[in-house]
């Protein structure tokens, strides 16, 4: 076969939402383009879809190198990155009560290089705003959830980042009083 073939098969594929399969179509045209940036790049995108985060980076990458000038390419890699440091951040914010203080700075120093990576992730403002939150520092976590705010989401979200900001006002005022 082709990779035209292959990559015809690996979108009849994701169209049928088998995604595994995709991706093995995916990897038989790389067998015989293992340079092509944009198949690389299609790869990464279905490995993400799948909830195949470090497949996904791998690709990414080699996009990126393959074609380092490729604006979309290097985006979704970024995008990529932030997504990585996200899930880092959110183990720390989520791990043993000891040491609370350093694991949110810790988590705040990831989120921040996520938000530069990827400036319109709700999810990495709202992770930032909790951060802020577990050191007491609410006027931040309050501002970090307005940048949440003012990206695109839908009504789920908007209702989580409201009890989200009525728990950090709460804890401002019971810290001021």
């Amino acid at each position: 076969m082709k990779v035209k073939q292959y990559l015809s098969e690996a979108y009849r594929s994701i169209y049928e939402n088998d995604f595994e399969k995709a991706l093995y179509w995916f990897e038989q045209a790389l067998s015989i383009e293992p340079d092509n940036a944009d198949l690389h790049y299609r790869h990464s995108i279905t490995s993400a879809r799948s909830n195949c985060l470090d497949k996904a980076l791998v690709h990414a990458s080699i996009a990126t190198t393959l074609a380092p000038n490729h604006k979309e390419y290097v985006l979704h890699f970024d995008c990529l990155r932030a997504k990585e440091l996200l899930g880092i951040a959110r183990r720390h914010l989520e791990g043993a009560a000891d040491d609370t203080i350093n694991r949110s700075e810790r988590a705040v120093r990831l989120l921040a290089r996520a938000g530069e990576l990827d400036p319109l992730s709700v999810e990495v403002q709202a992770w930032l705003a909790i951060a802020y939150g577990e050191m007491g520092r609410y006027d931040a976590a309050l501002s970090a959830l307005r940048e949440a705010y003012s990206l695109p989401q839908d009504e789920v979200v908007t209702r989580q980042l409201a009890e989200l900001e009525q728990q950090l006002e709460n804890k401002l005022n019971q810290s001021s009083t």
